[in-house]
């Protein structure tokens, strides 16, 4: 497969720009990134354990996860009933997981009016099963997002997905797979911070497109693409659509108290330290 081919997908702790790069990379037309799929790690996991299943079983168990799942109205898709019915009768030689993805994301772009071939995925719970989908998909595109980790807590505390030690918890453990896993791509996977992402978006993106093998043009930093999905339907996704700054960073250091990190898991400074976010990098800030 060529590169232009490839998936994308871009890979991170939530709240680290991942919506906002999806944003940018869609304005240019050349790559459809649908909201968030919540299951796609979960089904490639689970598609080995299937083995016994026919294929006809399979592509309808798998549409159901889509279909089931308590935010698929972010996807604007009334039912995935339709890809099951076109894909049960499949030639053998297309009854494969990676022909299956293909065809979901070729079914969820002409939904959404989008002709491109390449499709990506910027779904955070991805981390979870980053070792699965970096075995099923050696040759893609990893785009890893990283953001300093008290600015990450604030922002999913007051978008109300977690508590602080729950928040901190998810945020070590989605790194922690990034750098464990990302390792095994065959592509060098690119690693972008959000500091980075706000402050020289132009720069950052340029960057990030001829990485992708795409073409970056300055208006995709302002342009916004219909049909975003989960972008009109929450709160937290508000930002996106506006003018890119630098206004968010640094928010954690000042909003959360000393009584709130308190209450942050024991490995959260050491993975601040990891990832270049330690006491004397901060005081630079």
């Amino acid at each position: 497969m060529s590169p232009q081919r490839q998936p994308l997908f871009i890979i991170g702790a939530p709240r680290s720009g991942n919506t906002l790069t999806r944003r940018v990379l869609m304005a240019s037309g050349q790559i459809y990134i649908p909201p968030e799929t919540y299951v796609f790690g979960e089904i490639l996991s689970r598609w080995p354990k299937w083995r016994n299943v026919s294929w006809r079983e399979k592509v309808w168990l798998a549409c159901a996860y889509f279909d089931r799942h308590p935010h698929r109205d972010d996807m604007e898709i009334d039912s995935f009933s339709p890809l099951a019915s076109m894909l049960e009768d499949a030639p053998k030689e297309q009854q494969t997981i990676h022909n299956f993805y293909n065809k979901l994301y070729a079914f969820m772009a002409n939904a959404h009016h989008f002709t491109t071939a390449r499709w990506g995925d910027k779904t955070p719970w991805n981390t979870t099963y980053l070792k699965e989908i970096v075995r099923a998909y050696p040759d893609a595109y990893y785009l890893y997002l990283k953001r300093d980790g008290l600015d990450v807590v604030a922002s999913q505390v007051e978008a109300g997905m977690r508590d602080i030690h729950d928040s901190g918890q998810r945020w070590i453990d989605a790194n922690a797979s990034c750098l464990k896993h990302l390792k095994k791509a065959r592509i060098p996977p690119m690693t972008v911070t959000y500091e980075d992402l706000v402050r020289e978006p132009e720069d950052v993106f340029r960057n990030i497109f001829k990485w992708a093998d795409l073409v970056f043009e300055p208006d995709y930093l302002t342009r916004v693409p219909e049909r975003l999905g989960d972008v009109g339907r929450h709160g937290h996704h508000a930002a996106v659509t506006r003018p890119i700054t630098p206004a968010s960073i640094g928010l954690g250091h000042k909003n959360l108290s000393e009584s709130q990190r308190a209450e942050l898991p024991v490995a959260f400074d050491t993975m601040m330290e990891t990832l270049g976010y330690g006491k004397d990098d901060l005081a630079r800030r």
